[in-house]
């Protein structure tokens, strides 16, 4: 063989069917593969508000105990989905009495990102050395309302994440 007839035999790209089979195996794989991360960014969206309002609770504690008076926090279920802080112990917070501070606006309201729901709010005030007089649990769940979990405070003041025990 001469090396034209070499050169011709030898081929250095990919057939038709072959392209096709590689399109056929991306898409099964995706087909299968979006539900899942769908869920995943579902729950990770819901649990990144939980981990926020737990944050926010404890610096109402670390308020309280720090300027030694009573804090509670006053929440505003859905659709505004925004809590604040004020001194003492009566919500509604009464005017005057409201903490403005970092990431609040003028009147003292903090926005949970994520485009999630406040669905359970109760009042919750923390004592000058940091317990929780009026404790409880509160509920968040992601914008498809198909995840919910849930932040208890314990009487010691403690803000912890559980699971849900049903979502509404």
């Amino acid at each position: 063989m001469n090396r034209s007839q070499s050169d011709r035999t030898i081929s250095g790209g990919f057939t038709v069917v072959e392209l096709l089979v590689l399109v056929a195996v991306i898409a099964i794989v995706t087909a299968i593969g979006t539900p899942f991360y769908l869920s995943f960014q579902r729950a990770q969206e819901t649990t990144g508000a939980a981990r926020e309002l737990v944050a926010a609770l404890g610096q109402a504690r670390q308020l309280a105990i720090t300027r030694n008076t009573s804090f509670s926090v006053e929440l505003q279920t859905s659709p505004q989905n925004r809590l604040r802080f004020c001194s003492g112990t009566a919500t509604p917070c009464p005017g005057g009495l409201v903490w403005v501070g970092a990431g609040t606006d003028g009147s003292g309201w903090m926005r949970i990102d994520n485009a999630v729901r406040i669905v359970l709010g109760p009042r919750i005030t923390f004592s000058s050395l940091g317990a929780a007089t009026a404790s409880g649990t509160l509920r968040v769940q992601n914008s498809s309302q198909t995840s919910c979990l849930d932040v208890a405070v314990s009487p010691s003041g403690g803000a912890r994440t559980t699971a849900a025990a049903a979502c509404p």
